[in-house]
C-alpha cells in the first residue's frame, strides 16, 4: 500500500510541476522529460557514431575492414594531433559564439545530422573493391568528419544539464533520469546485434552488413528525438543580465588550467585507461569460443544492459546521503574486486557475465556521477574566474590525448604479443582467437589489465574537495554577485532584488542562529531524526559563512591588495600599460610567504604583474609608436553593411535580375567580409593590449557595486514595508 499511495503522491507532484518547477529547483517536468526522453535518441546516434571512430580496439575498422591493429595504431596517433585544433575551434565556438538559444542547444542538430549522414556513409561504402591504402585513406577522411561533428554534438548533449539547472542535486537526479532512459538505447541495440546478425551474416556480429541493416533505424529515431531536446528545453546560467562574455582562447586556458578539481578528474581518467579491456571479453567468449548461441548472446547482453539502471536509480541517493566523493571512491574500489574476479571464473562465459554485472553496477555510477561532477567543476570555475568558461574545458582536456597517445599503444602491444597481427597464417587476423588457448591466455591478460586500471583509477578521487555544501554556497555567491552587476548597470529588477535580498537576510539569521554541537548530541544519544537535522542545520551555518564572507570580499587584505595595484593601473591611463616594468614581478616574488595569508596576498601580487607583464608585451608588439584606440564604429557599420548587401542580394535573386548584378553584389560582399575580418583582427589585437587596464576598470566598478549595498538594502526595507523610495537608483 506504501508503494501505491506514494506512486499517487508522484503522479500528482509530476502533474503540479509539469509546466512550472518546484520551490528551489529550476526544470519543470516537461522539460526533464524532453531532454531524458532525447537521450535516447543522443545515445542512438552515440552508439553508432562511437563504434567507427578510430581506436586502438576498434573491432569494425579492424576486423571487419581489415586495418592492421599498428596500422590503426598510427591512424589513431594523426587522428588525435589534427583532432587538437578542432577541438580549440569547438571550445572558442562555445564560449564566444552566441545564439538565442544558449550555449549548447543550436549545436544539437548543426552537429548532429552530419554525425549520422557521416556515419550512414561509413558502413555503406563497399571497401571489398578498394585497395588497402585507399581504404586507410577514407577511413581516416571519414574519421576527420566524425572527429569534428561526433565529439561537437556528444559535447553539446551532456553539457547542456550543465546550464539547464545551477542546483547540483536537481543537475543529478535529471540526470539519472536520463541516464536510465538513453541506458536502453545500447542495450537494445545489443540486444538485436546477433539477431541481425544471424539473420544476415551466418551470426558473425562483426559483418558490416549487420551495421547497413541496423543504422538507418538509429538515424531516423536519434535525429527525431534530438529534435525534442532542441525544441523543449531552456537553457538557465546564474549570470548578470547585462554580463557579455568574450574571452580570448588563451585567456580562457589559462583560467582553466588553475582549476585543481578538473585536473584530479582528468587524471582519473589518464591513470586509469586500461580499465576498459574486459570491454570485448564477452563478444569474444561468444564469438570465437562459441559458449552460447546467438539468442544466449543476444539475452546476455540484455541483461548486462539491465545492471547500469541499478546505479542510475541509487546514484542520487547515495550521492544525497554520503556525497559525489565517498561514492566515487566506493564504486571504483568494488570495480576492482569484480574485475579481478574474472581471472578465475572465465570458462564459462555465464560466470563472467555474472562478475561484469556487478562490475557494470559499480561502473553506472559514474555515468550519473560525471555529469554532475563536471558541472560542479564549471560552477566553481565561474566562482574563481568570473566568467562561464565551458569549451576551454574541451580544450584543456586535449592535453591528455598525448597521454592517451603514449597509453594507447599498449593494447595493440598486447594484441600483437598474443598473435592479433597481419601475416599470422589466418585469413583474418582476429581468426587466431578461433584457438582456445591464444584467447584464454589474452582474455587473462586483459583481466588483470583491467583490474590495474581501475586501481590507478581511484587514486585521484582522495583528493576531490568540492562538496555539496561548498557548491550550494558557490551558487547563491554567483546569484549575489549577478544582483550587484545588475544594480551597477541600472537593470536589477524587483523580483531578482526580492529573490537575492531575502537569500542574504535568510543568510544572516542562519548565521546568528549559530551552528550544532554534533558530538554533544552522539554523546546524549540522541534520535537518528534529530541528528539528521543537526547535520542539516550545520550545512546551512556553513553556506551562511561562505555567502556572507562574500558581502565583505573587498574588506579582506588580497582584495585591498589588488584594489589599489588596480586604482594604479587605470589612473597611469591606457598608455601606461606601455610602461609596466619587471621590477613590479620581481617584488611579488620577494613578498614574504610564512602564514597562508602572506602567501594568499604573494600569489595575488604575482598574478597581477604578471597580467600587467602580459598586456605590456601585446601593447609594445602591436603598437610600438603608442597605443592607438578601436574604433568599434568602424566594425558596426561593416556588420550593417554586411546586412544591407545580403538583403540587396535577396532581393535580386527574386528578382531574376541578371548574373552580372548579383556577381557584383557578391563582390562587394567579398570584400566587405575581408574588411570585416581585418578589422576583427586589429580589435583581437587592442583587447589583448588593454586586457590590464579593463581587468583593472572591471574589478574597481564591482568593488563600487558591493559598497552600495545599503542602497540596495533600504531599497528592498522599502518594498517590505509598501513605501517604495522613489529616489533610489535603478
Amino acid at each position: 500500500m506504501n508503494y501505491i499511495k506514494t506512486g499517487i503522491e508522484k503522479a500528482k507532484e509530476i502533474r503540479s510541476y509539469w509546466n512550472t518547477p518546484a520551490k528551489g529547483n529550476y526544470m519543470p517536468f516537461k522539460e526533464i522529460m524532453a531532454y531524458s526522453v532525447g537521450g535516447f535518441g543522443a545515445y542512438s546516434i552515440f552508439t553508432m557514431a562511437q563504434a567507427l571512430l578510430l581506436s586502438t580496439t576498434n573491432v569494425i575498422i579492424g576486423n571487419t575492414i581489415g586495418i592492421q591493429p599498428m596500422h590503426m595504431y598510427v591512424m589513431y596517433l594523426i587522428s588525435v594531433v589534427t583532432n587538437i585544433p578542432l577541438t580549440m575551434v569547438r571550445a572558442n565556438m562555445v564560449d564566444n559564439v552566441r545564439y538565442k538559444e544558449g550555449k549548447y542547444r543550436p549545436y544539437l542538430l548543426r552537429m548532429g545530422i552530419p554525425t549520422v549522414a557521416i556515419s550512414l556513409l561509413f558502413v555503406f561504402t563497399p571497401y571489398a573493391g578498394i585497395p588497402y591504402l585507399a581504404r586507410c585513406a577514407l577511413i581516416f577522411v571519414y574519421n576527420f568528419g566524425l572527429q569534428f561533428f561526433y565529439n561537437f554534438f556528444y559535447d553539446a548533449y551532456e553539457n547542456l544539464i550543465h546550464v539547464l539547472s545551477p542546483n547540483s542535486q536537481e543537475r543529478t537526479n535529471v540526470t539519472a533520469i536520463k541516464s536510465m532512459i538513453y541506458s536502453l538505447s545500447p542495450t537494445v541495440t545489443n540486444f538485436v546485434t546477433p539477431l541481425i546478425a544471424k539473420k544476415v551474416a551466418d551470426g558473425n556480429i562483426y559483418d558490416l552488413r549487420v551495421y547497413q541493416w541496423l543504422y538507418p533505424f538509429i538515424a531516423v529515431t536519434g535525429v527525431a528525438l534530438i529534435i525534442l531536446v532542441y525544441a523543449k528545453t531552456e537553457e538557465k546560467i546564474v549570470v548578470a543580465k547585462t554580463h557579455q562574455m568574450k574571452i580570448r582562447f588563451t585567456d580562457a586556458l589559462r583560467e582553466v588550467a588553475k582549476n585543481k578539481y578538473f585536473w584530479i578528474i582528468s587524471l582519473a581518467g589518464w591513470l586509469g585507461f586500461l580499465e576498459t579491456c574486459t570491454y570485448v571479453i564477452l563478444q569474444w567468449l561468444y564469438n570465437y569460443a562459441h559458449l552460447c548461441t546467438e539468442e544466449q548472446y543476444a539475452f546476455i547482453t540484455l541483461i548486462r544492459g539491465t545492471a547500469y539502471v541499478w546505479g542510475m536509480v541509487l546514484a542520487p541517493f547515495a550521492i544525497k546521503k554520503w556525497g559525489k566523493k565517498r561514492v566515487l571512491i566506493a564504486t571504483n574500489l568494488f570495480n576492482i574486486g569484480f574485475l579481478a574476479l574474472v581471472y578465475p571464473l572465465m570458462g564459462s562465459i555465464w560466470t563472467v557475465l555474472l562478475c561484469m554485472y556487478f562490475n557494470s553496477i559499480a561502473d553506472s555510477f559514474i555515468l550519473v556521477l560525471n555529469p554532475a561532477i563536471q558541472a560542479d567543476i564549471r560552477d566553481y570555475q565561474q566562482y574563481k574566474s568570473g566568467e562561464r568558461i565551458d569549451g576551454m574545458f574541451g580544450a584543456v582536456a586535449m592535453i591528455g590525448s598525448f597521454v592517451t597517445m603514449a597509453t594507447s599503444s599498449v593494447l595493440p602491444a598486447v594484441y600483437e604479443k598474443y598473435g592479433i597481427y597481419s601475416g599470422n597464417g589466418y585469413e583474418n587476423m582476429y581468426d587466431v582467437l578461433y584457438d582456445l588457448p591464444t584467447l584464454y591466455k589474452l582474455v587473462g591478460v586483459l583481466v588483470i589489465l583491467s583490474a590495474l586500471g581501475a586501481a590507478l583509477n581511484v587514486i585521484p578521487y582522495f583528493f576531490y574537495d568540492l562538496t555539496e555544501t561548498k557548491q550550494k554556497a558557490i551558487i547563491k555567491i554567483l546569484q549575489i554577485r549577478a544582483m550587484f552587476e545588475d544594480y551597477g548597470n541600472g537593470v536589477l529588477t524587483d523580483e531578482d532584488m526580492v529573490r537575492t535580498m531575502t537569500l542574504i537576510r535568510d543568510e544572516k539569521e542562519i548565521l546568528q542562529r549559530g551552528g550544532t554541537d554534533l558530538a554533544a548530541l552522539k554523546k546524549e544519544r540522541a534520535p537518528k531524526s534529530r541528528l539528521k537535522q543537526a547535520v542539516a542545520q550545520n550545512e546551512e551555518y556553513e553556506i551562511a559563512g561562505y555567502v556572507l564572507q562574500e558581502l565583505e570580499r573587498f574588506s579582506r587584505p588580497e582584495e585591498q591588495m589588488k584594489l589599489a595595484w588596480a586604482r594604479g593601473i587605470v589612473d597611469a591611463g591606457v598608455e601606461g600599460v606601455a610602461d609596466i616594468g619587471q621590477a613590479s614581478l620581481e617584488e611579488a616574488r620577494r613578498m614574504p610567504a610564512g602564514t597562508h595569508g602572506e602567501r594568499l596576498l604573494r600569489k595575488e601580487a604575482i598574478a597581477c604583474a604578471k597580467a600587467g607583464l602580459r598586456s605590456k608585451k601585446a601593447m609594445l608588439k602591436y603598437y610600438p609608436d603608442g597605443a592607438v584606440p578601436f574604433d568599434e564604429d568602424r566594425l558596426t557599420a561593416l556588420y550593417e553593411t554586411e546586412a544591407a548587401l545580403a538583403e540587396e542580394k535577396r532581393a535580386l535573386l527574386n528578382a531574376g535580375k541578371e548574373k552580372a548584378a548579383l556577381r557584383d553584389v557578391s563582390a562587394r560582399q567579398k570584400e566587405n567580409a575581408s574588411a570585416i575580418r581585418a578589422l576583427q583582427q586589429e580589435r583581437q589585437y587592442w583587447t589583448e593590449s588593454t586586457k590590464v587596464y579593463a581587468d583593472a576598470e572591471k574589478l574597481i566598478r564591482q568593488a563600487e557595486n558591493y559598497a552600495r549595498f545599503g542602497e540596495i538594502d533600504a531599497r528592498f526595507a522599502d518594498m517590505q514595508t509598501g513605501n517604495p523610495n522613489e529616489n533610489a537608483e535603478a
